[in-house]
């Protein structure tokens, strides 16, 4: 991750290449750093949690394609919330004032934290995702969310701190 990391922001800082290339490069970063903050992208068991078909929330069918635990994490636990994209901001800024997060680590550290929140979250081939579940994975997606978009403005206002025009 941090190499991959470092890959992006090299042309983000460089004054040689493309706008088009530079906006890339963006892409790639924030995408990288979404990532490296949801737990089941830190694993490789069970292809990141993809190959654990779960039940959600009594169903197994979860739009076009049947539930699985990384699916669940991606969007199922947010979409349970009945919040939408705009609604969510508010919880997750109380949540960083509250528990005053910082954008602290580098990409190796977030990635250890994710990988450890995926251990205690896994669960078994046909396991069932109920409320208890979401009543207590929720905080760790919300805590992650949160601290995806506090590291994200640290790692873009670094990079963009030292472009050259």
């Amino acid at each position: 991750m941090k190499l991959a990391a470092v890959q992006c922001e090299t042309p983000i800082r460089s004054a040689i290449i493309s706008s088009g290339d530079r906006i890339e490069a963006l892409k790639f970063l924030v995408h990288f750093v979404g990532d490296v903050h949801q737990p089941f992208h830190a694993i490789g068991e069970a292809a990141g949690g993809n190959g654990i078909a779960v039940t959600e929330f009594g169903t197994t069918q979860c739009g076009r394609h049947p539930c699985n635990l990384h699916g669940a994490w991606d969007s199922g636990l947010i979409r349970h919330t009945g919040m939408g994209r705009d609604e969510y901001v508010a919880p997750l800024e109380r949540l960083i004032s509250d528990e005053h997060l910082t954008a602290s680590g580098n990409p190796e550290d977030w990635a250890n934290e994710s990988h450890g929140y995926a251990q205690s979250a896994w669960l078994a081939d046909g396991a069932q995702f109920d409320e208890n579940y979401y009543q207590k994975e929720i905080k760790v997606v919300d805590q992650r969310l949160a601290l995806a978009g506090l590291r994200l403005a640290a790692v873009l206002k670094e990079a963009f701190e030292h472009v050259h025009h």
